[in-house]
């Protein structure tokens, strides 16, 4: 009798939960705010172009996109966070070249495998470098900036903001292809950087072209070339460096999303569906390419191909640079 009460109970019970839970697992995604975890400090290069992107995703998703800064060890913090989270698709990834495809081989060990401890969702952007050299220097071509470092070698220094960085690896490819004998000098902050550079103490770098535009725009840096496949439409002048004679030279920083292992797919195809129009707008299109930035949209399996290759491509410089970090 008294289990007879107990399914009597659950029987009458169950029309009225019923609905509440059906809605919970049918209702469209997304239906709740999403985390993006932007895996470097608020005002790096990476947080302003999440910072751009967020308020648009908001709009086409409906629901807020609220960026979440965790620095820390070159991303890896960040990194391990997301691959960590539960995987709903309620919390990405801003990740990009560092995180999914240079640490793995800068490292001698990760807390994660961007191979498979991530959902590819759709690759946003890139941030072709700029070659820059104080004008002290007297070299206005890629050429002459060689051909000086052969006949000084070991006396000119190229900066970055640490090991490993594309700024570092991409002096490092410059030293490598072009078989010169330049040092690398890792600074701790763009600050310091940007200091030693415009003080002559440093004479050359790659870097992003936003923080440098208003340096070369005053003549207080020279810029010789840039490190795309294509001449970038915000600097249509200047030569890439596959122009200047070296054709495996691409070092392109490239930004995406990405969500946990076991993302749902359904949650995977709205998000990259979104990205592809945001990125589709001609006012935000202007405004990243204001800053140096390309829209550059791939789908989720264009995206796991092309991050293998990259993580292929970069473990080859890692290599021939030297490059570790413990």
């Amino acid at each position: 009798m008294f289990s007879r009460r107990i399914a009597l109970s659950a029987w009458l019970v169950s029309p009225v939960l019923a609905p509440s839970a059906w809605a919970q697992t049918t209702e469209p995604f997304p239906n709740r705010p999403i985390r993006l975890v932007v895996p470097y400090a608020p005002g790096t290069a990476t947080d302003l172009l999440a910072r751009t992107l967020t308020p648009r995703f908001s709009d086409v998703l409906g629901q807020r996109m609220v960026v979440e800064n965790r620095a820390g060890a070159g991303g890896i913090v960040g990194a391990e966070a997301v691959a960590r989270a539960t995987p709903d698709g309620y919390t990405l990834g801003f990740a990009g070249s560092q995180t999914n495809a240079i640490n793995v081989s800068l490292y001698r060990s990760l807390p994660y495998n961007p191979q498979t401890d991530f959902t590819p969702i759709a690759r946003i952007a890139a941030q072709p470098m700029v070659l820059v050299v104080n004008p002290d220097l007297p070299v206005r071509s890629v050429a002459e900036l060689v051909a000086l470092a052969k006949a000084r070698p070991g006396e000119l220094n190229f900066a970055s903001t640490g090991s490993g960085t594309s700024a570092h690896l991409s002096g490092e490819a410059l030293r490598s292809q072009a078989a010169i004998d330049i040092v690398h000098v890792p600074y701790a902050s763009s600050g310091q950087v940007f200091t030693e550079l415009l003080a002559g103490r440093t004479q050359l770098m790659f870097y992003p072209y936003q923080p440098l535009k208003p340096h070369i725009d005053a003549g207080r840096l020279r810029a010789l070339a840039t490190t795309g496949e294509t001449r970038p439409a915000w600097l249509p002048d200047l030569p890439t460096m596959i122009e200047a004679g070296y054709s495996n030279f691409v070092v392109i920083p490239w930004f995406a999303l990405f969500g946990p292992a076991g993302t749902p797919q359904a949650a995977v195809a709205t998000l990259s569906a979104a990205t592809e129009r945001v990125l589709a707008d001609p006012d935000l299109r202007a405004a990243l390419a204001a800053t140096g930035t390309e829209p550059w949209f791939a789908g989720p399996l264009v995206l796991a191909d092309f991050t293998q290759a990259e993580i292929a491509r970069y473990r080859e410089v890692i290599t021939a640079s030297g490059a570790r970090v413990d």
